[in-house]
């Protein structure tokens, strides 16, 4: 291979006095004539892809240019798609250091362990460093499932806990490809049925959570196509797209077409199994979000729960009453509230109001605040102070050390914060036994969200305001409903209004307030919630009482009775 190497420094000189769109035509025409010229095997790879720096120092320009410039990245990525097959990996990534080690402990994953792996990729334009839940194994890591996870994080920005979600799917379907010791190449629609028949042999499995499994192992499929891992093993277009195939070949793994609804209503159309029906692609709706009185079932079967029921109902109303998301409860500290001897202070002048604050790490958006009613607050507090479950957890697990930076909700047997599938599957036992279907701990926040909105609609409706269509009331209550839930941006709550719009819509387009019955009801169960979550102690149950009556300055010195009796439980 000949390339004659032109020095960056005498490539900017020879430009400088050019126009950028005459500098861009020569940086084109150099990459082009590269291109052209060279065998793909000789040109310096990585995982199938040409070096950056090394072309950018070929043509004269700098590495970024590759990625900014519009032309040269499109003509780029269509060369690396036809020749990544016949590309060698010889460049070393920059991050691939001495220092870039991950240490898994004395315990050998031998049955695929998920560990959260810093990730830096130094050759984006300001570096970037992501956890990436990454998959290993006894005899090491899991490349494919590993790349395709940082595939997740990094170019299509998902939250760590989705990608996770992701890993978890595919360490099911890696332990049976290697119990068969199947290779990828080998994997089809009929090891795919098999797969399918093993879950269903389990008694934890759904016919729901086999769909999904099914559904993930296909998109990881898609990206491994594309990534030229894998060549017309998987359909991802229409048939006569594929040029150099015969009119009877057969795909191993299947493919059909389908529109999918998004959660944002928007539509597209996409390549999924044949071995789902599509059934799990269109999730918004799917679901269902508890009613009231499902509410008040569940919180009953909580409490009646022997073991843990005060951490668990609390766990609850964290749910139900912030809109947290179960990532978000099990960060909680016990360093995030006052103690005992300063807990006036909630109801002092200072206070903000019925809310306080807690900072949490929030998907999508990182540190931010979770506001939480001054009740639950009190409840917590109470629960740190004075709960006997969680104190036998800490002189079991903790050798009863006294610490303020410990996680309010333990586990029982590591004495470490709860994780998201341990309180994903204790709620689970609780939402079968009372017979709510279609739901986990998860909806209790869409149950949240749902009264937020509603509330927001009648406050509007309420003032004059006219909310039809051609209004712009709907930004109005996203935004209000956004800042009392404290999210960044209103987007992520339009799925929410819009089923409520659906329900709430008269013929002429408009939507009224609920109904006076309507709102009284709610009322309602909201003082029957207050009441059932006070009603581990008596005083707070009498407070409770004296808020539904409209009582609030005789609520509130109730509640200073009992803040002073927990002050004489606590040893000085």
């Amino acid at each position: 291979m000949e390339v004659r190497r032109i020095p960056k420094d005498a490539a900017q000189g020879e430009t400088a006095v050019i126009s950028n769109q005459s500098k861009s035509d020569l940086f084109l025409q150099r990459l082009c004539q590269i291109f052209e010229t060279c065998n793909p095997a000789q040109i310096p790879a990585y995982n199938s892809r040409p070096s950056r720096k090394w072309l950018a120092d070929q043509i004269g320009c700098s590495p970024s240019t590759l990625t900014t410039s519009y032309r040269l990245r499109s003509v780029l990525e269509a060369w690396e798609r036809k020749h990544r097959s016949d590309m060698v990996s010889t460049a070393r990534r920059a991050e691939d250091d001495d220092t870039n080690v991950a240490f898994l402990g004395k315990k050998k994953p031998t049955a695929g362990q998920i560990f959260r792996i810093p990730v830096t990729v130094s050759r984006s334009i300001k570096g970037q460093t992501l956890e990436v839940p990454t998959l290993i194994w006894e005899e090491g890591l899991d490349e494919w499932v590993g790349d395709y996870a940082r595939h997740l994080r990094f170019a299509s920005k998902l939250a760590y806990s989705s990608v996770e979600e992701v890993v978890k799917k595919l360490r099911i379907f890696r332990r049976f490809q290697h119990e068969l010791r199947v290779p990828f190449e080998h994997v089809n629609d009929d090891f795919l049925l098999a797969w399918q028949g093993a879950m269903a042999s389990s008694p934890r499995s759904s016919e729901r959570r086999r769909d999904e499994c099914i559904s993930t192992v296909h998109d990881f499929f898609k990206w491994a196509e594309d990534r030229g891992l894998l060549k017309n093993h998987i359909q991802m277009a229409a048939r006569h797209e594929y040029k150099d195939l015969s009119e009877d070949y057969v795909f191993p793994i299947s493919s059909t077409q389908v529109m999918v609804r998004g959660r944002h209503g928007q539509s597209y159309a996409k390549w999924v199994s044949t071995l789902t029906g599509g059934r799990h692609h269109h999730t918004y709706g799917m679901r269902h979000t508890p009613t009231s009185a499902e509410v008040l079932r569940l919180g009953d079967e909580v409490e009646l729960h022997q073991r843990n029921s005060v951490r668990n109902k609390l766990i609850m109303d964290w749910a139900l009453c912030c809109g947290a998301r179960v990532s978000e409860i099990v960060q909680i500290k016990e360093s995030d509230f006052p103690g005992l001897n300063s807990i006036g202070e909630l109801f002092g002048e200072g206070s903000n109001g019925a809310n306080y604050e807690v900072w949490v790490e929030r998907k999508n958006r990182g540190r931010s605040l979770l506001r939480a009613p001054i009740d639950l607050v009190l409840r917590t507090v109470e629960y740190l102070a004075c709960d006997e479950d969680r104190q036998k957890i800490i002189a079991a697990r903790l050798n009863g050390a006294c610490t303020n930076d410990r996680f309010v909700f333990l586990s029982e047997k590591t004495g470490s914060a709860l994780t998201t599938d341990s309180v994903t599957r204790i709620f689970g036992h609780f939402f079968r036994k009372v017979g709510i279907k279609k739901a986990n701990i998860h909806r209790l926040r869409a149950k949240y969200i749902t009264e937020v909105i509603e509330s927001q609609l009648d406050r509007l409706a309420e003032g004059g305001v006219d909310v039809d269509p051609t209004s712009n009331w709907q930004e109005t209550v996203l935004v209000m409903a956004t800042q009392l839930m404290g999210h960044s941006h209103p987007i992520s709550l339009v799925p929410y209004l819009n089923e409520i719009l659906q329900r709430r819509a008269t013929k002429d387009g408009k939507v009224h307030p609920r109904s006076i019955e309507a709102r009284e009801r709610a009322v309602d169960d909201l003082v029957r919630q207050t009441a059932s979550r006070f009603k581990h102690h008596a005083g707070l149950a009498a407070a409770a009482r004296l808020i539904g009556e409209s009582r609030h300055a005789e609520a509130r010195e109730v509640v200073r009775e009992v803040l002073e009796q927990l002050d004489e439980l606590v040893p000085k």
